[in-house]
């Protein structure tokens, strides 16, 4: 196996185990919170979440990948430049998330109102300094990711999870029994977990640049080239965060959708809702995030590429992502009962059967959804970071039309938004591959076959 196969498997691994491991430290955290909190703490913790991940994915969600590519992509003198990629950035989104972390601050009371529950407002003030806190991990992550090393974003991502449940159970309890409180302490637990993730990640950046550490405030950038750097991190991370927001939005449109739509025939359309998203999509999302790995090492492994090892990197890329998420498709598919017995064996005979046959529907999405990360970030890798945005949004689209023809149907029921997810990743997918792996009409074959024919011709005559 050649050595950029060897950093594309073992790069994936790190970061994907990583993000499992958070992912089952983030599930088991889930267990005991609420047991200390209740369903109604629950509900209040969940409701802060759309929001704040939407101005997380607004602020930061595509900075980690296009500083990848761009120091991936830097031929001479990388070290310099990371670090003025790095110095650029950091102020820039430094500004960016004290901003917004001051808004959410100051909104709080105005998004919780409109949530329909005001004792959100707590936990909204609690959460919003992580924002800014974010932004600055995405920056050093970015770096450490432009240099194919993938160790430290991975052992961040465990940390922040170790930390939150650490905290968020004892502080959360310290507030008992004022529930709205309680939630503050939970959430307030994350921003102490982002904190120390900061620190793990500013500390690292300095033993592994012993001599260097001091130039990222050293390190002298005209006007115009703090400005030239500045919108090459902009252009390519507008577009990734873009292409990030589409699915979570569009999740948003589905909480509206679905709970309305299937009220006209069925009872508990809210506690229906809660086990598609709650729990089947919960489960596929596990195997989905080792395959992050993959997305994240493959934009910065195209990036310092030549054009015939982009291709071949590309279509590795893609084989292991089927070699891992196919059999976890098929896992997910054939030990449904199993699964959600083990995970979610306090739920009622009634949801746990709807789980199990919804779990066997989506396992699919498992590779479906995989394979478009990886994609993604095969398009970034390439210098096309705007055209994921095209198939994301084609199969948002065919998502929507799906379930407003569906889910009234009470014979299809919340089948009919496990039919949209499926449409959504396949129509997206296959939008990607023919961008990804273009296929070349008869004409431009002949025509290249030709060129190649009188190049030939005349090195032989010479």
């Amino acid at each position: 196996m050649s050595k950029k196969g060897n950093k594309l498997i073992s790069g994936a691994l790190i970061l994907g185990g990583g993000a499992f491991i958070a992912k089952v430290l983030g599930a088991i955290y889930r267990i005991p919170l609420t047991k200390i909190i209740g369903g109604t703490g629950l509900g209040l913790y969940q409701m802060v979440f759309p929001v704040y991940a939407l101005l997380l994915d607004l602020s930061g969600a595509g900075v980690p990948n296009a500083m990848a590519k761009l120091i991936a992509a830097e031929r001479v003198d990388r070290e310099v430049y990371a670090r003025k990629i790095l110095k650029v950035s950091l102020i820039f989104f430094a500004a960016v998330g004290a901003m917004l972390s001051l808004l959410t601050a100051l909104f709080a009371g105005a998004f919780s109102a409109a949530q329909g529950n005001g004792n959100a407002r707590l936990a909204y003030i609690a959460l919003a300094p992580s924002v800014f806190l974010v932004c600055l991990i995405c920056c050093f992550r970015g770096y450490f990711q432009g240099f194919m090393d993938m160790t430290h974003t991975a052992a961040s991502q465990i940390i922040e999870q170790t930390v939150k449940l650490g905290a968020g159970l004892v502080i959360a309890k310290i507030f008992l029994p004022d529930i709205p409180k309680a939630v503050a302490g939970a959430a307030l637990a994350i921003t102490i977990s982002e904190f120390v993730a900061l620190i793990v990640l500013v500390i690292t950046y300095i033993v592994k640049n012993k001599r260097n550490a001091a130039d990222i405030g050293l390190i002298k950038l005209e006007r115009y080239e703090f400005g030239i750097t500045l919108k090459k991190i902009v252009a390519y991370s507008i577009p990734i965060a873009l292409t990030g927001m589409i699915l979570p939005l569009s999740k948003v449109i589905d909480s509206f959708f679905i709970v309305n739509f299937l009220s006209v025939h069925t009872e508990n359309a809210t506690g229906v809702y809660g086990v598609f998203s709650g729990v089947a999509i919960t489960v596929i999302g596990l195997p989905v995030a080792v395959c992050y790995g993959i997305s994240a090492v493959v934009v910065p492994l195209l990036s310092g590429a030549e054009e015939k090892s982009k291709r071949k990197n590309a279509a590795g890329a893609v084989l292991l992502t089927l070699a891992f998420s196919v059999p976890c498709a098929l896992f997910c598919a054939l030990a449904a009962p199993f699964i959600i017995r083990v995970l979610f064996g306090y739920m009622s005979a009634g949801e746990r059967s709807l789980a199990i046959n919804l779990l066997r529907v989506l396992s699919p999405c498992v590779v479906l959804l995989s394979l478009l990360q990886t994609l993604n970030g095969i398009l970034i890798g390439k210098d096309s970071p705007k055209k994921p945005l095209i198939g994301m949004a084609a199969g948002v689209v065919v998502k929507t039309l799906i379930e407003i023809f569906t889910l009234k149907n009470p014979k299809i029921g919340i089948y009919g938004a496990a039919a949209g997810a499926i449409a959504c990743y396949l129509v997206a997918d296959l939008v990607n591959l023919i961008l990804v792996f273009p296929l070349k009409s008869k004409k431009r074959i002949k025509e290249k076959n030709a060129g190649s024919g009188i190049k030939i011709g005349v090195r032989a005559h010479l």
